[in-house]
């Protein structure tokens, strides 16, 4: 049963107060006392819910009167009619009433004679906001019978219908969780109880953590959306985390669709359970036919979670008409009661796709016979179907995921077809065979029992790397212009931690005249959010001073077009490459495309540029991790010869090539007829010293610290880690 919520006068009072809160003459307030007096607010709301209480206490304290609805069920019908009859300004409403009325004209032209429309309690489907911010203004209004009303103004802009723009008066404090989540949270502050009805239900409190997650906007850092709750968070049994809230509701903006539910708490992957409308579908669904009609709706729902969470087609279900899902007093769906509901269906969507998963190996078991299948098996994971025999898996974008389901599978088809030895095959197999080809010629020794028990060696397979893109080294043909006043600077990996940090101290140093960022995406929003959350001066982002190129690090040319790379020959004479993909359990072989190729592509970029660009190549402590006394009593600040120095992992043997490169591209740089290298060996990189920013989340200590908390303990040491860390400013 729900708690019942003691409101005092002090709590309705808060609510009063939230009318003179200060602000810009020119804002608008998200909440409706700033109509008219007399001015007609439709209310549809139940008065156990903030929005209907609001109704009251805004006709007692600013007379603003409100239309009660008759005691008839809500329908968009019903409607239609209070609109029509009683001709309000404004009227509050859920958002699956909004939904639903944006799929019926009749209704369409009703809410187009409204001034405002305020929803709260859930989010609004993407797509029904955006159609319906065309009829009239959509504002969001955010809060609860515990905490009252959250002050905020109607942001500004277009397409911004469902952000929220706080008011800095009211005080909230948004707070990291991870990725790109913060909790709203309220601080308790003197005045509290004048504003925060949250320090009247619970007095005693000095801080009020709401629970509720939000997401900047990709532009204007200032506006928050709704992200979901905590408690919404999906855990897969592989520890990755998802919020599903976003998802669900791209997926119920399709007219078809009544609710959707994400469902993966500790599987392996996420599965799709779709309530109808089931008034307007009747019971009888042909279910193939209407998982086709809105898949393209789900396509786009899956552009808005990780990799790792999104729905296959085969994984989506629809529900019982005779088990409707279960809502909360404020109409959405109970995730928990739910899951439990469904949970034979959920079970039998599992284990069909377990079935249907399976694959057995062909009956001739030759190498192109082999490569046929393994090639159709990662076709299907990454959804290609031009993947060459050659090419490293993880250049195609295979993720460590699909490594570990691809293992699986492949365990399974050949035990299933009389060979013991495929319980070995594991991720690991995978990663020392990353390309088509020799997966395949993997699985044929496997299977023929003719495995090498011999490989060539560690030292041979890393000379035989470098030798393979020193070859492909060019040399400079024409003396270099000196380098002018202001330097201009090509700088690839701006939007991670290390990035970040350099491009700020780049953009603030006078002498840099502009700097172009190099990244693999579109990386303008993402750097605005980073700049944002470290405390950094998001002004200095200007776009006469910086350019942000969306480039593949292995292409010719970068894959820019002629024009774009003459510019740059004639105007960059300092490059730092700061791009690296970190991964620890890839080989060397997956790090040359785009990695390896990428340095040989600077290189030759500064053979030709007009300055000679300098090239600052960021390496790793990795190249020297295996540094013994034997191979000397410290480890020498200039190029390492000995691979015996470097960690066996990909990883660090990658970053050692590279620097191998760079010495071999700038040997006739005393001629100058070379390239100027520099080479920085980064090690553990700290979080900032300045009061506002924080560690790469992602690195082992915030991890660490994070399972502190959770578990209740903390390591009695670090073993025989040398603590030795430099604070990301610092390393800038």
């Amino acid at each position: 049963m729900p708690k019942p919520v003691p409101l005092t006068h002090g709590f309705l009072a808060t609510l009063d107060y939230g009318a003179y809160l200060s602000r810009p003459q020119s804002r608008q307030s998200t909440m409706f006392n700033d109509l008219q007096p007399d001015t007609l607010v439709l209310s549809t709301t139940p008065f156990f819910h903030l929005m209907g209480l609001l109704a009251f206490t805004e006709s007692l304290f600013h007379h603003i009167p409100f239309v009660v609805l008759p005691d008839k069920p809500l329908s968009v019908d019903l409607l239609i009619s209070a609109i029509t009859a009683t001709k309000p300004a404004a009227a509050m409403m859920p958002p699956s009433l909004l939904e639903d009325m944006s799929h019926v004209p009749a209704a369409r032209t009703a809410l187009s004679t409204l001034e405002n429309v305020y929803f709260a309690g859930a989010p609004l489907s993407p797509e029904v906001g955006d159609d319906l911010s065309q009829l009239t203004k959509i504002i969001t209004v955010i809060g609860s019978s515990e905490m009252g009303l959250i002050s905020s103004f109607v942001p500004q802009g277009p397409k911004v219908w469902g952000y929220f723009d706080w008011n800095p008066a009211y005080g909230v404090d948004m707070q990291h969780v991870s990725d790109d989540m913060y909790e709203l949270v309220i601080p308790r502050r003197p005045d509290s109880r004048r504003m925060h009805g949250i320090f009247h239900t619970f007095p005693d409190r000095t801080e009020y953590r709401s629970n509720d997650l939000f997401v900047r906007h990709p532009e204007h850092p200032h506006l928050w959306k709704y992200h979901g709750r905590l408690d919404d968070v999906i855990v897969l049994s592989n520890g990755e985390k998802l919020n599903p809230v976003t998802l669900e509701k791209i997926v119920e903006g399709h007219p078809r669709v009544q609710r959707a539910l994400l469902i993966g708490q500790a599987r392996f992957d996420t599965a799709l359970l779709i309530e109808p409308h089931w008034d307007l579908e009747g019971e009888h669904i042909d279910e193939k036919a209407f998982i086709d009609d809105i898949w393209p709706t789900v396509e786009r729902g899956n552009e808005a979670v990780p990799k790792y969470g999104r729905i296959a087609k085969p994984k989506i279900r629809l529900a019982d008409p005779k088990k409707p899902f279960q809502l909360t007093p404020k109409g959405t769906t109970k995730r928990h009661a739910v899951n439990k509901d469904y949970q034979d269906e959920i079970d039998a969507i599992y284990a069909a796709a377990e079935e249907s998963a399976a694959v057995e190996l062909p009956t001739s078991l030759t190498i192109n016979s082999l490569c046929t299948f393994v090639r159709s098996l990662i076709a299907t994971l990454l959804n290609r179907s031009d993947l060459r025999d050659d090419e490293d898996l993880y250049a195609a974008g295979l993720d460590s995921l699909q490594t570990i389901q691809l293992a699986k599978t492949l365990n399974k088809a050949v035990v299933a077809a009389g060979y013991p030895a495929g319980h070995d095959i594991s991720q690991q197999q995978i990663y020392a065979n990353p390309s088509v080809s020799q997966l395949a010629g993997y699985l044929h020794d496997l299977v023929t029992g003719n495995l090498r028990t011999t490989t060539i060696s560690r030292a041979d397979r890393i000379a035989a790397t470098l030798e393979k893109y020193t070859s492909q080294l060019p040399r400079r043909t024409t003396p270099a212009v000196p380098i002018p006043a202001k330097s201009t600077v090509i700088l690839t990996g701006s939007t991670g931690s290390l990035g970040t940090y350099l491009l700020h101290r780049l953009l603030s140093d006078p002498s840099v005249a502009k700097v172009y960022c190099f990244n693999r995406s579109d990386a303008a929003d993402r750097q605005q959010r980073s700049f944002a959350d470290k405390g950094l001066d998001v002004a200095l982002l200007d776009p006469s001073r910086v350019e942000f190129l969306t480039v593949s690090f292995g292409a010719p040319r970068f894959n820019l077009s002629e024009t774009k790379y003459a510019e740059l020959l004639d105007s960059v004479d300092f490059i730092i490459h700061n791009a690296w993909k970190v991964n620890f359990n890839h080989p060397l072989e997956s790090f040359e495309d785009p990695h390896l190729k990428g340095v040989v592509e600077f290189i030759s970029f500064s053979v030709q540029s007009k300055y000679n660009a300098h090239l600052s190549f960021v390496s790793s402590v990795s190249t020297i991790g295996g540094w013994t006394e034997k191979l000397g009593p410290v480890v020498p600040e200039t190029p390492v010869e000995s691979v015996d120095a470097v960690l066996v992992q990909g990883y660090g043997e990658s970053k050692f090539v590279g620097e191998r490169l760079c010495l071999a591209a700038s040997e006739a740089e005393g001629m100058g007829m070379g390239v100027p290298t520099t080479v920085f060996r980064v090690g553990q990189i700290a979080g900032p010293t300045s009061a506002k920013g924080m560690w790469n989340l992602d690195e082992w200590v915030p991890t660490l610290v994070k399972t502190s908390k959770a578990v209740g303990k903390v390591p009695a040491d670090l073993g025989g880690y040398e603590v030795d860390w430099v604070p990301v400013v610092s390393d800038s």
